[in-house]
Formats: structure tokens, sequence, C-alpha cells
């Protein structure tokens, strides 16, 4: 399904736009085609060479109608890679509600990878880091959206956990749980950031230290009946 997923992701990506829109066409449709538009044009060209005139002529739509979506370029960038980080991540769907909470948090903490952007994501990032203080907005939206999102799908599942008597975690201790649990999968970003071997090896070893990590989480957080 994650494959599916992807390919209909990457093929609609990279389709040629025509100029022009259909009458009946509606905002969300309008947004879509150009965050569509954007990631492929970020696929080829570097981030700063990459513009708001460039990304209308692609999408096929006029700089008015782009500005009328996009009040700015990094707004359409933070949206772009807000985008991205939702194709990575995805929530459960109906059909794997009914697995076990380990199995819950296998499948939310799963990158479903995008081929058509390859390590696009990864350079948008080191760009955007050495350049904080050009894109501080971008940045701001990158942290919040990207790994919050993520943080708060486990969360929720950990919610579910201590309802069902699973975990003995409190209310207020759910929110430092999730992140401390994403964190361990996840691993340091920083080293990824600066070293693409890093970032290739743990692509690799992913699955692995997703399911280690979870083991050991929850091994220090289920509930125990006394002796």
């Amino acid at each position: 399904m994650a494959n599916d997923s992807s390919k209909e992701a990457g093929h609609a990506c990279c389709e040629p736009r025509r100029r022009g829109r259909p009458l009946q066409m509606d905002r969300a449709q309008r947004e879509s085609i150009v965050l569509d538009a954007t990631m492929d044009l970020l696929a080829r060209a570097p981030l700063e060479e990459v513009t708001m005139a460039d990304i209308a002529r692609h999408a096929g739509m006029s700089k008015r109608t782009l500005y009328g979506m996009f009040p700015s370029r990094e707004q359409l960038l933070g949206a772009s890679l807000a985008r991205v980080s939702e194709w990575l991540f995805r929530p459960l769907a109906s059909e794997d509600r009914g697995g076990t909470l380990e199995e819950r948090l296998q499948l939310i903490l799963t990158i479903n990878p995008l081929p058509y952007l390859a390590g696009t994501t990864l350079e948008i990032l080191r760009v955007v880091i050495a350049k904080a203080h050009t894109y501080p907005d971008l940045a701001r939206r990158i942290g919040e959206e990207g790994q919050s999102r993520v943080i708060g799908l486990v969360r929720a599942e950990l919610a579910e956990g201590v309802s069902a008597g699973e975990l003995t975690l409190g209310e207020e201790e759910l929110d430092h749980a999730a992140t401390m649990l994403v964190d361990m999968v996840l691993g340091n970003g920083i080293r990824k950031l600066l070293d693409t071997a890093v970032a290739e090896r743990d692509m690799d070893e992913h699955p692995v230290r997703r399911d280690r990590a979870i083991r050991i989480f929850l091994d220090g957080t289920r509930r125990r009946d006394p002796a």
C-alpha cells in the first residue's frame, strides 16, 4: 500500500503541467498542483534557484494566482516540506486500528520513502539550517510541522494504551514520552544532515532500530501485575 502511494505521489509530482486550469478546479486542487510542482522543481534544482515564477510556470498558473494562494516564497516552500512530512509518516488506516499497541507504533514510525525525491529533502534541510537567518519562518515551520506531527501521532496511540490499561504513563507524561520514543526511533538528525553516508545507513537500518526502540520503550512503560 505504501509503495503504491509513493508511486502515485511521484507520478503526480512529475507530470508536466498544462497552462490554465479547469474552471471547476477548487482552491485545494490548485494548491495540490502548486505543491507538486514545487517539489518537482526542488528535486531538479537547488532551493535558492527555484523562484515563484518558475513554480507558477511549472504549475501552469499565473504568478498572481500563485501569490493569491501563497503570499511568499518562504510560505510556499514550508507548505511543500510539510506535505513531504505527511507522506513520510502517515496516520494509521482504519484496517490497522485493530493491531496491538506495538504494531500500531511500528506502522506510524515507518518511513515511507519517496523515490522521486531521493536525497532532496535532506539537501533542502541543510540549506535551511545553514541559512536560518535568511529563512527564519521556513526553519521554524519545518521544526513545528515535521517531527511535531509524528510526535502527535505517537502520543495519540500512547494515550489509547493508557486508556486500555496497557501503560503506566500519567496524562502529564504523554508529551514527553511521545517525544522520547520518536527521538529513540529517528536518532540524531544533526548527524544525518552533516554526513550523507550516515543518513543512507540509518535509512537502511531504520526498521531494526524502530522495532528495538519501541520494545525498549514499552518494556519500561507497560503496566505490570504485582508479583
